[in-house]
């Protein structure tokens, strides 16, 4: 056992246990002043006078008092919550909305709108609203500032464990941004193989119990010096019997105990407390959306697929009758391919070339390609051919944004060389991605042109917001990349 050396840190102005206290509180003032004054100013214009002051003061109250409480039940004043402003902007706005509904709705049960103008009930949640947005930047912002100035403190972290997983977790705890603070930092040996010598084995068994005996006594007494927050082990998960031994020895502490995740496992790197049923598990591989994200991204897909198919209907009839003048053959080609959970479809586009290919063997057109007719040129380098795929789109098939679906050949070959590929198929596949506006389209000559493609569809499939899909959308009409290596 040896000790990181860290030396033990001074106690800055304001703890992160205080911090949710004192943000939460100057939150309420501003708000209950400005809904008051919001409601003061309304009458004032109005009315040129404003009665019942004190009710209006009273109701400026209560309703911040709604609001704050939700929102501290929320953790919304948590630096971990106001670092996050994605997550702080969803929670505050469905607090807001639900406190204002039940203020208004406390108002009309009590008779208080005969008075209460429905005019300073329209301002007033106007005014809050933008309010608890300005502070909310603001707290986010005084954090930011206090952890890196060092007027915010953290919290206080000791870490013991294998050498090499023990390093791993201070540099990833240092790197989170949440001003967290390594109190200790203890590095164990290996675990001990079980040897075959019983003497020699009770002997290595021995030493190890003593180590882990006297890293407990170690953080023990720094604790009674230094509060601890937070204790996080770091032994691989194989090895139980350390681990027990340091959550017994560990637990007189008054800290939260963490395993953190096992490095030695590729599957065990970034593990997530899940349940199923009354059952706890430790979820391995997330589905990519949730029921609600597919509500939404569905609901994106038949609206917009309606309204560009009903848009694009005379271009539609424009581009089959030059594709009849210029060649012979049928005006769309369907080609199969994979879905959804592999399932198989045939992908709807307007023929751009000579052939037909469909089978487990598919050349995949390249520039100057001959197979190419004129009007099938135009056609893939303006991305025009793809339009009849909004029909897929609203058979269900294939959604607007997603990873672009390949050939069944091209799968096949795909999926035995690239261990990732298999994972495209977890959304459906799109008219567009987010592979095809980075410049990853066309032709894949080699293994690493595949590789960056699924690269940026995994991307895409991980971090997947409605957001998301309009800004592929707007780059697939806007951005140059998207056009590149159309042939």
């Amino acid at each position: 056992m040896r000790s990181l050396g860290l030396t033990s840190l001074p106690r800055l102005n304001l703890s992160v246990h205080a911090f949710p206290m004192v943000a939460a509180i100057a939150e309420f003032v501003v708000l209950a002043v400005c809904v008051f004054e919001a409601g003061s100013f309304y009458q004032k214009i109005a009315l040129g006078r404003f009665p019942n002051q004190g009710f209006y003061l009273l109701a400026a109250f209560t309703l911040s008092t709604m609001f704050i409480v939700s929102s501290g039940f929320a953790r919304d004043y948590s630096i971990k919550r106001l670092l996050s402003p994605r997550e702080q902007f969803r929670s505050l706005f469905l607090h807001w909305n639900s406190a204002y509904s039940l203020f208004v709705f406390a108002l009309f049960m009590t008779h208080a709108t005969d008075f209460y103008s429905r005019g300073s009930i329209l301002v007033q949640y106007g005014a809050g609203l933008t309010v608890v947005v300005v502070m909310r930047l603001l707290l986010g912002a005084v954090v930011a500032r206090g952890l890196e100035a060092g007027a915010l403190e953290g919290k206080n972290v000791a870490v013991v464990g294998a050498a090499g997983m023990v390093n791993d977790a201070i540099r990833r705890l240092h790197s989170d941004g949440q001003g967290v603070k390594i109190a200790s930092a203890i590095v164990l040996t290996a675990a001990s193989p079980r040897l075959s010598d019983g003497a020699a084995a009770e002997g290595a068994i021995e030493a190890e119990r003593q180590e882990t005996c006297a890293a407990v006594d170690s953080i023990q007494r720094m604790a009674q010096h230094k509060p601890l927050d937070d204790i996080v082990i770091t032994c691989p998960w194989s090895a139980t019997d350390r681990i027990k031994e340091l959550v017994d020895g560990l637990s007189s502490i008054p800290a939260t105990i963490h395993l953190a995740p096992n490095s030695t496992s590729p599957m065990m790197r970034d593990p997530h407390p899940a349940r199923i049923g009354r059952m706890r598990t430790i979820q391995l591989a997330p589905a990519p959306l949730t029921l609600r994200d597919r509500v939404v991204k569905r609901a994106f897909d038949i609206v917009g697929a309606s309204v560009l198919l009903l848009a694009s209907l005379p271009l539609f009839a424009f581009i089959a009758l030059l594709i009849r003048l210029d060649s012979p053959g049928p005006v769309l080609f369907r080609q199969r391919r994979h879905g959804f959970n592999h399932r198989e479809f045939r992908v709807i586009k307007f023929r751009t070339m000579s052939t037909l290919d469909d089978g487990m063997h598919i050349r995949q057109a390249r520039r100057n390609d001959d197979r190419v007719t004129r009007v099938g040129r135009f056609l893939r380098s303006t991305n025009l051919d793809e339009i009849p795929q909004l029909i897929n789109v609203l058979a269900g098939q294939m959604s607007l944004v997603g990873p672009r679906p390949h050939a069944l050949a091209h799968d096949n070959e795909y999926e035995e060389r690239i261990r990732q590929y298999a994972r495209r198929h977890k959304v459906k596949p799109g008219i567009t991605g987010w592979a095809q506006v980075n410049g990853y389209r066309g032709e894949t000559s080699s293994i690493d042109k595949m590789l960056k493609r699924v690269d940026h569809d995994l991307y895409y499939i991980d971090h997947w917001s409605l957001l998301l899909d309009i800004r592929i959308l707007l780059m697939t009409l806007l951005s140059p990349r998207s056009y590149r290596n159309a042939y």
